[in-house]
């Protein structure tokens, strides 16, 4: 938020009065219009400035800052049989990378990286993305990109807690090629005013709120697009199999600070009509309570931001029980969308935030279905901080075989 709007703001927080502004009641339609129309005016402007921007062949150069990260993340899914590829690396300060290696080969079985639970490696190169044996590299702007890895993953049922055994460790190697089939959705200039408005208005109004709204804005940034991965993949004992998969790209950059996130979930579908959708409901307590974001991808390629929804966090698995089935709605480019989800209890993986495990992602596998009639596949993300958490003990970064590995003090948590 730049400067302009924030004096806007503090013009707003004098003319309704600290009593009315610190809570929404009534006054919460006139705060969330008045949000709106800033909203919209910084978009425009943002639009306007993004215009030719883009994305560096190399990663970012770190911030100095302790939670300073630049994360890339994929999917992908077979639409004829129950295979998918999880891949996600994070580089972090002090030498460290976040990564997440999951599989499963429709026939063969589930397949995850021996450091799992665990998420923390060594980051490897300052010309790529690499950490833990898996790699990923530009090979055209917002285009094309190659995902590699060769190494061992355990095979069997994904790990819900640390255990010391290692289990059954296979070979692998895979060479897969993303190519996009979408525009970019850039979350900073893309998104809907509207569902920012709605979950702002509803916080108590302070001059120190919309600091730490302009500060988390102004850190963090994050673009999406979907496509198609094509490749091979050769598992030891099982030869070599051809995978052709639908899902996503994700680049986040910048600051990160997950002690700022109590949890969230994610939804990422991909149908068979050729529509997209994401949409995320998260609770950031010193910002947004309770905001929803998201997009939609039309099968003509037009993109829209998610407008509203009614998915609650309440009723998400708040207590810590992932169900088999959730349903949500959410409207976007003036279209309304129900959206069922149907998960795989079998194909749930875990991975612990930071080197002590004070948050844990599941990452659930799930088929879905648009409007009742439309199949499509995906996941739903279900994320949880955890303050009391222990540090996972004896936990070495990089391969399981390496050895001790000295790096282990530092936590980017």
């Amino acid at each position: 938020m730049p400067a302009l709007p924030a004096l806007v703001a503090a013009a707003l927080l004098a003319l309704l009065g600290a009593g009315r502004a610190a809570a929404p009641g009534s006054w919460a339609p006139l705060k969330r219009w008045a949000l709106g129309c800033l909203l919209l005016c910084l978009g425009a402007c943002r639009q306007r400035a993004a215009t030719g921007t883009a994305e560096p062949r190399r990663p970012r150069p770190l911030r100095a800052d302790p939670h300073a990260l630049d994360s890339l993340y994929f999917t992908g899914f077979a639409e004829t049989n129950r295979s998918f590829v999880i891949a996600r690396l994070a580089r972090r300060p002090a030498g460290l990378c976040e990564m997440w290696l999951f599989l499963r080969l429709d026939g063969i079985g589930e397949f995850e990286h021996p450091q799992h639970p665990n998420m923390m490696v060594r980051d490897e190169s300052k010309e790529i993305w690499s950490g833990g044996g898996l790699t990923m590299e530009y090979l055209e702007p917002q285009m094309c990109w190659k995902i590699n890895f060769d190494g061992l993953l355990r095979k069997g049922s994904y790990r819900q807690q640390w255990s010391e055994e290692e289990g059954e460790l296979v070979q692998v190697k895979f060479s897969l090629q993303w190519e996009n089939s979408t525009d970019v959705f850039n979350f900073n200039v893309d998104s809907n005013p509207s569902t920012f408005a709605l979950a702002l208005a509803q916080e108590p109004w302070t001059i120190e709120l919309f600091q730490r709204v302009k500060k988390q804005r102004e850190q963090h940034f994050r673009h999406e697009q979907w496509g198609r991965s094509v490749g091979e993949i050769e598992i030891e004992n099982s030869g070599k199999i051809e995978l052709s998969l639908q899902g996503i790209r994700s680049h986040s950059y910048g600051v990160r600070d997950w002690a700022e996130i109590r949890r969230y979930v994610m939804i990422l579908a991909h149908f068979e009509d050729g529509t997209a959708a994401h949409l995320t409901v998260i609770s950031m307590p010193a910002t947004t309570t309770h905001l929803t974001v998201g997009y939609v991808f039309f099968p003509d390629g037009r993109k829209a931001g998610i407008e509203r929804s009614n998915a609650s966090l309440a009723e998400l698995a708040e207590d810590g029980l992932i169900q088999e089935e959730y349903g949500v709605s959410f409207t976007a480019g003036g279209k309304s969308f129900n959206v069922s989800a149907a998960l795989d209890k079998q194909a749930c993986p875990v991975v612990y935030n930071g080197l002590t495990g004070r948050g844990v992602f599941h990452e659930c596998i799930a088929d879905f279905q648009l409007n009742g009639l439309t199949p499509g596949w995906g996941l739903v993300e279900f994320y949880y901080r955890d303050e009391a958490a222990q540090p996972v003990p004896n936990l070495q970064l990089g391969s399981r075989t390496e050895g001790p590995d000295p790096a282990t003090d530092a936590s980017p948590s």
